[in-house]
């Protein structure tokens, strides 16, 4: 998702009223002396404040921007834009894209895809663990969703060459959604192993001083 921020918008409410405590004074007493002034200046300050309290505005949501990645390495920046950018692509897919299934799968991959990405930029040593996904796999998913918006805006016949292009792109979604999580599931194979190796360790200088029996700890894989 979009990193978000609530912020208040002010109602323009109060800064109408001030113009018509103005004018409307004005029009009837005439701004001819400087307590005139000052009373109408006196007036609006107070109607400005009732008004602020009466309508404070409303609270949205806004976007954060993104600030630009700066790992100290360009090959890595370059990677970290790739995949914000392919976020966003995900996400205005979802959106042009009315197939619920479609879009639950398209969900699940954009979250995949952060997930890795956001990985990456913490290890870059990974990098190499995704090359065909970076270079062919994500990029082809794109190009291939595309192709599904585009030919969802056609007249489409029951039987027809658009109708079976169409069903092939979901059924292929649906394959595709799956070797997302298999990508990012790959990327902790390093960190289950050390985590094996670590509980392994523990257990055998557990056992030695007395302190743990045979089945006490899990079966590791």
């Amino acid at each position: 998702m979009k990193p978000m921020k609530s912020v208040r918008r002010p109602s323009a409410a109060p800064v109408y009223a001030v113009a018509a405590v103005w004018l409307l004074y004005t029009l009837l007493f005439g701004l001819h002396s400087v307590g005139q002034l000052l009373l109408c200046a006196a007036l609006s300050v107070g109607v400005y404040f009732l008004m602020k309290a009466a309508f404070p505005g409303k609270v949205v949501q806004v976007e954060v921007p993104e600030t630009p990645p700066d790992t100290g390495d360009k090959e890595l920046d370059d990677i970290i834009l790739q995949g914000r950018a392919a976020v966003r692509q995900l996400r205005q897919l979802d959106e042009q894209i009315p197939d619920e299934a479609i879009s639950e799968a398209l969900r699940d991959m954009e979250s995949s895809t952060a997930k890795i990405f956001q990985q990456l930029e913490a290890d870059k040593t990974q990098v190499r663990r995704c090359r065909q996904f970076l270079n062919y796999y994500l990029p082809a998913t794109i190009r291939l969703l595309e192709r599904y918006v585009e030919l969802q805006d056609l007249p489409a016949q029951e039987g027809g060459n658009v109708t079976e292009a169409m069903a092939k792109i979901r059924s292929t979604v649906r394959t595709v959604q799956k070797a997302f999580r298999r990508q990012l599931d790959s990327l902790f194979a390093k960190d289950v192993v050390d985590i094996n190796a670590e509980i392994s360790v523990m257990e055998q200088l557990l056992k030695s001083q007395g302190l743990a029996e045979d089945g006490e700890f899990p079966e590791t894989p």
